[in-house]
């Protein structure tokens, strides 16, 4: 595996994870913020910008599945 196979598992990762948050979290900002601290260990080169956008996403997916 090179290294781009790597990062890829880590952000896999750290995605999947993120999805459990979002499923745990009152609201999308804690789930955001508990994203973003995450993030540090993980997978420190991603912005806050680009995973807050991430987690905003997968949020409205979730409940827009779960609301019907």
């Amino acid at each position: 595996m090179g290294m781009s196979g790597y990062v890829m598992d880590i952000e896999e990762a750290f995605w999947g994870t993120v999805s459990k948050i979002i499923k745990e979290s009152e609201h999308v900002n804690e789930a955001m913020t508990r994203a973003v601290d995450l993030s540090k260990p993980m997978v420190p080169y991603m912005s806050v910008s680009d995973i807050e956008d991430g987690v905003s996403e997968m949020w409205n997916d979730f409940w827009s599945e779960h609301q019907q």
